[in-house]
């Protein structure tokens, strides 16, 4: 739309989740950074790499020079289960993991067995991809039934198709060890009326020597609440309007896993190119 464009990047390389938290038996780096470049080459907008904004002073500062600001800061780091061990050496986050992986992918090392934490599609991947790199068993440990997991079944069914097998109705109740990941205990659980609960006197330990905990990522309310008048609701996503992606701050503009709470790649895209021409519509006053 002829507006000048720059975009802020806290890491090194460009479009987030696509370079940083996609499998790479998915996408490759290649070919997600040929996209970026003929974007570029496009559009001519400015990138700025390795720029976190982090205090509410840059803010200011990007207030004062732009006419309207657009958060696509998606979430954050993998969400801490708050279980006694979660600190051993060998327990990870499944976006950690898979960022080292899409960085340097044949370096990674796993585990000989590995135990993945949760039942949406990035616990897939990384289950998936620990197969691939190796690991002699890789074990989907799930605190509902396999029926209510919230990844797709093709993606379930990619992960069986390189050996991963599923635990369900369990829940982690400690990592084991001493210094590095030995095992995991887990309680059996029963679903009644959709509500989860532990089945008293049902503990049991899985042994393993690495845990990837794929149980969602933090929103980033530290670093919205920085923000003038900016609202997020109950669960830490950004309050925007539906039709603009304008925030209650009328300079901020939002959309991605941000605004709603995490989705897919194509959803952030689309939403983005609606909130673009909310901005428009606003500078257009």
């Amino acid at each position: 739309m002829g507006y000048e464009v720059d975009v802020f990047e806290a890491k090194a390389q460009p479009s987030g989740l696509t370079v940083y938290g996609v499998a790479p038996y998915k996408i490759t780096n290649e070919e997600t950074l040929a996209e970026m470049a003929y974007l570029q080459a496009q559009f001519g907008y400015n990138v700025h790499f390795n720029s976190p904004i982090n205090s509410r002073e840059e803010l200011a500062g990007l207030e004062d020079k732009y006419d309207a600001i657009f958060l696509g800061i998606g979430l954050g780091k993998t969400n801490e289960l708050g279980l006694a061990g979660e600190d051993k050496i060998n327990c990870t986050g499944a976006v950690e993991f898979i960022a080292e992986l899409r960085q340097h992918h044949h370096q990674v090392a796993v585990g000989r067995k590995v135990i993945v934490l949760g039942g949406g599609n990035t616990a897939m991947d990384a289950a998936s991809e620990s197969a691939r790199l190796g690991a002699e068993n890789v074990v989907l440990a799930y605190r509902r039934g396999k029926e209510e997991m919230g990844a797709y079944d093709f993606e379930y069914d990619l992960a069986k198709g390189v050996g991963v097998k599923g635990l369900f109705n369990v829940a982690p109740v400690e990592i084991m060890g001493n210094g590095y990941v030995a095992g995991v205990k887990f309680i059996r659980t029963e679903t009644k009326d959709g509500k989860v609960s532990e089945i008293a006197g049902s503990e049991f330990v899985e042994p393993c020597d690495m845990v990837i905990k794929a149980t969602g990522q933090a929103k980033q309310t530290d670093f919205l609440s920085l923000i003038p008048g900016l609202k997020v609701d109950g669960k830490g996503r950004i309050v925007a309007d539906a039709h603009t992606g304008q925030t209650s701050n009328p300079k901020y503009f939002a959309s991605g896993d941000a605004w709603n709470g995490g989705a897919e790649v194509v959803n952030a895209a689309a939403e983005a190119k609606l909130t673009a021409r909310g901005i428009h519509a606003y500078l257009s006053k």
